[in-house]
């Protein structure tokens, strides 16, 4: 790939040499989002919500992966208080996750920002989130127990890390001031990782590699010794609020080298061709297997999943969200947690 295309790519992207960042995600405009549902998806009511809590003992619920989401003034609510969500992969068969105020710190703030994204932990017990407190000017980093439901704070800062677990969900691994931080959660100790790595940070293969942003490179390192292992220079800076990785599939998305209009998917291993490209929505994640993009829309009031076929580049239409009559309802951070049995 030529140095002139990253640059006419990039230049249009805030260059961010740090991982903490408040940034927010791309507004919709006409060009990123549907202008409306198809006519068989608008003619019909969107359900009724039902509030029911996700069992993490239930071990039917984790048959399949399931999509996790921040709902920002979700139905249920008359104060419209986020909350953390979850989804089948067909949209439906929702679950209330953690409420505001299981996830609050000291009952005031938010969850973050819309470029915050909360993480589950590989055996679904933890979630891995910021708080954000507008008067103290920080963001807590915290942990809450879904099956204790006891929250742990971590520690603050000034902006939003990108968290990575372990595969035994012992430890917690984020950035703070360009240093990697573990947080043992048998001990509850926190501690200085000994490696620095660029930003944001995708922890994969067993823990044993990271991918990683730094500056205008994209790198490999060796999460053990911290050597790089493999580098590829783009040219230009990157912005990491528009990365998002799926280190179980080895890919992330990111604006596509030809028109910034569009995502494109990329592999860690080969991250400066595009293996698929889409119309860049403001939220979408990489399915599990890697072969799907799913894509959260809404028009007219109406808001609906779904995903697009990256082999045959078909777009599957999902199930209707449940109506808010808040006129800021949406959901955003979208996530995929696995489907290994809950502890």
């Amino acid at each position: 790939m030529s140095k002139s295309i990253f640059i006419a790519l990039f230049s249009l992207v805030l260059i961010t040499g740090c991982e903490q960042s408040n940034d927010q995600q791309p507004v919709q405009t006409k060009d990123t989002v549907k202008s409306e549902p198809s006519s068989a998806q608008a003619t019909p009511q969107a359900p009724e919500l039902k509030v029911i809590k996700e069992d993490i003992s239930d071990s039917s619920l984790y048959k399949e992966p399931r999509i996790q989401f921040i709902w920002d003034a979700p139905p249920n609510r008359e104060d419209g208080k986020d909350e953390v969500w979850s989804m089948s992969l067909n949209g439906d068969e929702l679950r209330q996750v953690a409420t505001f105020e299981e996830l609050s710190v000291g009952g005031n703030g938010q969850l973050g920002s819309p470029s915050t994204t909360i993480v589950r932990s590989p055996n679904n017990r933890y979630l891995a989130y910021t708080w954000f407190v507008a008067t103290k000017g920080k963001y807590w980093r915290c942990i809450f127990d879904l099956k204790t439901r006891k929250q742990t704070v971590i520690a603050d800062g000034v902006g939003i890390p990108s968290f990575n677990w372990s595969q035994d969900s012992n430890f917690l691994y984020f950035m703070d001031a360009q240093t990697v931080k573990k947080y043992n959660l048998k001990t509850n100790k926190l501690s200085d990782y000994p490696h620095h790595f660029g930003t944001p940070i995708y922890l994969y293969e067993n823990d044993t590699k990271v991918f990683a942003r730094d500056n205008q490179s994209l790198k490999i390192y060796d999460f053990k010794s911290g050597k790089v292992l493999k580098a590829w220079d783009t040219g230009q800076g990157l912005s990491h609020t528009y990365f998002q990785g799926s280190p179980p599939t080895k890919k992330f998305t990111y604006l596509s080298s030809d028109n910034t209009s569009k995502k494109g998917l990329y592999s860690f291993n080969s991250p400066l061709k595009p293996i698929f490209e889409f119309q860049r929505p403001s939220i979408s994640l990489i399915g599990p297997k890697g072969k799907f993009i799913y894509m959260y829309n809404i028009a007219q009031g109406i808001s609906w999943m779904e995903k697009i076929d990256t082999e045959t580049d078909k777009t599957i239409k999902l199930s209707l969200l449940p109506k808010s009559g808040k006129k800021r309802y949406r959901i955003f951070n979208l996530t995929t947690y696995n489907n290994k049995r809950s502890i």
